[in-house]
């Protein structure tokens, strides 16, 4: 039972979440001040964007077997729910018991950062709700997931709300004026379309299979080359996005610590550019996709430790 529920989880894919918001809250730590109070704020702010990732992949499979649009001939991994192992009623209470703890660990993670300051509060405590709401509504209700506008989800909650808001939170935590840094802005847009990116190469997988379900997502419009044509520019703009905020805000030799970081994801994406027509080949791309996104951001934790370390100590 453990093993179908870790299987439900995608425990991998977490990956993503939590080395985005690790990057933000380093970068609140290096624009901030790193002691007790500001990790314990960026330790809940990480686990509360890893919770809110759960969520989101619960709710993916709870609509998506709603709608039996997980064929036989899925390319990708055999879920729990799709074998009976766990049913609809339990996935459904886990979304909720998932829910009410990113629910809680968010909020207490905001008012330890921001305190009384009321305004920020509620702009943040919209943001969380919109964060859930498009975890849950990505194929259930609305769908918007099926309609082709989960590219725009994912890089608003996964780049910049992810990023940004986790830098300007532990800034709050800090003590200091909450500010955009022109890095920690390139880095959210970078963040963005690298999580694009993960979610490109899977439904570049099941192209033919969405077709088929009526899930028109933008790889299913676009077709298979124009999507590894699509797959390649995104990569391009966010490898600029990315040198361009270490050229901004820090040192030219760190730039080919970030440099060097990109090549697994690019060579990720030329070989899904290159067997864009095998779905076989394409399935195995993902975790590597994945793989290349958190050595990026894990670069990049690596650039802001030692920029710290060799120019603030």
């Amino acid at each position: 039972m453990l093993s179908d529920w870790m299987t439900e989880l995608r425990v991998k894919t977490l990956l993503l979440s939590l080395t985005n918001c690790a990057l933000g809250c380093s970068l609140g730590l290096y624009y901030g001040v790193v002691s007790f109070y500001t990790l314990v704020v960026s330790l809940l702010i990480v686990t509360t964007g890893v919770l809110l990732q759960i969520l989101s992949n619960l709710a993916d499979d709870y609509g998506d077997a709603l709608k039996n649009a997980d064929g036989p001939n899925r390319k990708g991994p055999i879920r729990a729910v799709m074998l009976g192992s766990i049913s609809l009623t339990q996935l459904r209470k886990a979304m909720g018991t998932v829910t009410l703890a990113s629910m809680i660990v968010g909020t207490v993670s905001l008012f330890l950062a921001l305190g009384g300051n009321y305004e920020a509060l509620a702009w943040f405590g919209f943001l969380g709700v919109g964060a859930i709401m498009a975890a849950i509504f990505y194929t259930i209700g609305v769908a918007y997931g099926y309609r082709g506008f989960g590219d725009i989800a994912v890089f608003i909650f996964f780049g910049p709300a992810a990023v940004l808001g986790s830098q300007l939170l532990v800034l709050g935590a800090s003590g200091q004026v909450v500010d955009f840094f022109p890095d920690s802005v390139y880095l959210g847009v970078a963040v963005g379309i690298h999580s694009v990116m993960v979610l490109h190469v899977s439904a570049m997988r099941d192209i033919d299979e969405d077709r088929l379900s009526g899930k028109k997502t933008i790889a299913s419009r676009l077709g298979h080359r124009f999507s590894a044509v699509y797959l390649a520019i995104l990569y391009v703009i966010s490898a600029c996005c990315s040198l361009t905020a270490c050229l901004t805000s820090h040192k030219l030799w760190e730039c080919i610590i970030v440099g060097v970081a990109l090549v697994p994801l690019a060579a990720s994406c030329y070989r899904s550019f290159s067997h864009c027509l095998d779905s076989k080949k394409i399935a195995s791309e993902r975790k590597f996709c994945l793989i290349g996104c958190a050595i990026h951001n894990v670069s990049w934790i690596i650039v802001l430790i030692l920029d710290f370390w060799v120019y603030y100590l």
